[in-house]
């Protein structure tokens, strides 16, 4: 359906190459490429590269017409191109326009008027094929694509109706025909059902329905396994209570794919035979809308007290237990801590016996190093100064070394791993990071971060699943640290041996 094929271009830019003594060396198609853009035109691009070529065996340009540039929708691209390629020397000639490429006023005008009209050919045909589509989709017809999963294409006769089933890579050969989407393979259909079924019970998701699936053998229509997104996407798919839905994304004119709000979706219902029940498909609706909902702040506030009520205590781990509370995630981005929605709803944090003792053996730990660490600093003749309430340690007014020692945490009540925190209220050259045992208080290691390292103010995965995240940084003992100091100026002058802290 193109306007003017490639082979009456090709013989009409001959004929004016006979008829004006030219002889054509070199010949640019791109054919059945959309003009929109450049970065789709290999073969403009091999020009624009040959005609800055100082070995390039032509010195004119024959071009059909203005549009041949591209339909760009910024009129001066291809005046641009056109520009490129009278710069290094080379004259472009339109052999279909009625006017001379001179460089004249008439010239120059009729030029920026026609790419103009090639730009406002694009978006109109543009709008008139939505608008097709969107007459068909409105009558009931599929728009394209792949069906769904467990639904299959049907081709419809404009002429006496008669259908049958469209197999994959099959396409109509006839354009009045039109195609619709019905229930497909009956094991493809139970299983859509199953799924459903699957995900109305309780704790069902569409994670767990996948690995369930997986754990069976069955695999999707690509022979590939489940994931818990493909379940989702077919538990919000409206196509199975037989709505044609159209226009949930948008790619006009090459501008990059955007998706439409759901109140702009064209919607058809009634447009295929269903495969799921509508109270069926809505209940499934309702559970996607309460799981994926983000709590205010008054729902995770009334969470945490109903918990409170029940246990008289509260902890990560009964947050983790009751599906009905708010998650810790939640809490946490609402509130900043833990700590401080136990504050808005006015419970003592000390009440968590669990958590409070292991705080207790945290801060004993740090004072204990940090005296550790001072004797030895003063040992060795630096000045040393520790401030209890920011755990820092001062060594000579200049290096600044923050001590953190923490004890393990749990996920799922069982997988122990350790979270560090730059400071991103005062400034800290180094931060000393001791793990310990979430029971125990011996210390297993060291992690010596300088500045830059961790992103402040942000909890960084230290150690988990039984390795370091950062093992250049991790170290047995506190000599580096030592090394480290010995190379800030000393206020008095004293040696003694250092002390291993384990």
């Amino acid at each position: 359906m193109q306007e003017y094929s490639l082979s009456f271009q090709r013989d009409a830019i001959a004929e004016y190459a006979s008829r004006n003594r030219l002889r054509v060396v070199e010949t640019y198609e791109d054919a059945g490429i959309s003009g929109l853009t450049l970065k789709e035109r290999p073969a403009l691009t091999k020009l624009l590269v040959d005609v800055i070529n100082p070995a390039r065996r032509f010195s004119v340009l024959l071009v059909f017409d203005v549009s041949r540039w591209g339909r760009f929708q910024d009129v001066d691209e291809s005046a641009f191109y056109e520009y490129t390629c009278r710069r290094a020397g080379v004259r472009v000639v339109y052999v279909a326009e009625p006017f001379e490429n001179d460089g004249s006023p008439v010239a120059c005008i009729m030029k920026a008027l026609k790419r103009a009209m090639a730009g406002e050919f694009s978006r109109d045909m543009s709008r008139k094929v939505f608008l097709g589509i969107c007459v068909n989709v409105e009558r009931g017809f599929h728009a394209g694509g792949p069906p769904p999963y467990g639904m299959q294409r049907l081709l419809v006769n404009s002429k006496d109706g008669v259908k049958r089933t469209l197999a994959l890579h099959e396409y109509k050969n006839i354009q009045t025909d039109r195609i619709v989407l019905t229930p497909g393979p009956p094991h493809e259909a139970a299983l859509v059902r199953k799924i459903f079924e699957w995900y109305m019970q309780k704790d069902a998701s569409g994670a767990s329905i996948a690995r369930r699936l997986n754990d069976i053998g069955i695999v999707n229509r690509a022979g590939r396994p489940w994931c818990g997104q493909v379940i989702l996407d077919i538990l919000r798919n409206e196509t199975y209570i037989g709505t044609n839905v159209y226009s949930r994304t948008s790619s006009k004119l090459d501008s990059g794919w955007k998706r439409i709000p759901p109140a702009d979706w064209i919607r058809i219902p009634g447009a295929y035979l269903p495969l799921i029940d509508k109270h069926v498909f809505g209940k499934a609706q309702e559970k996607l809308r309460n799981w994926h909902a983000r709590p205010t702040r008054e729902d995770i506030i009334a969470g945490l007290q109903k918990v409170v009520t029940k246990q008289g205590r509260l902890n990560q781990k009964l947050l983790r237990h009751y599906r009905s509370a708010p998650s810790v995630e939640q809490v946490v981005h609402e509130f900043g801590s833990l700590y401080d929605a136990y504050k808005e709803i006015g419970y003592p944090p000390n009440l968590d016996p669990e958590r409070s003792e292991n705080r207790n053996v945290e801060r004993k730990t740090e004072h204990l190093l940090a005296d550790l660490l001072l004797e030895e600093m003063r040992c060795r003749g630096h000045h040393a100064e520790y401030a209890k309430h920011t755990g820092t340690l001062c060594i000579d007014r200049t290096l600044r070394v923050q001590l953190v020692v923490r004890s393990t945490w749990l996920i799922h009540g069982k997988l122990p791993y350790w979270v560090a925190r730059w400071p991103d209220c005062f400034a800290i050259d180094f931060l000393v990071y001791a793990r310990i045992e979430r029971s125990g208080k011996d210390l297993l290691d060291f992690h010596i971060f300088p500045r830059g390292s961790l992103k402040p103010g942000v909890y960084t995965v230290i150690y988990r699943n039984g390795r370091s995240f950062f093992e250049h940084f991790r170290h047995r003992d506190l000599r580096m640290l030592l090394a480290l100091s010995d190379t800030v100026p000393v206020v008095d002058v004293g040696l003694t041996s250092a002390v291993q802290v384990q």
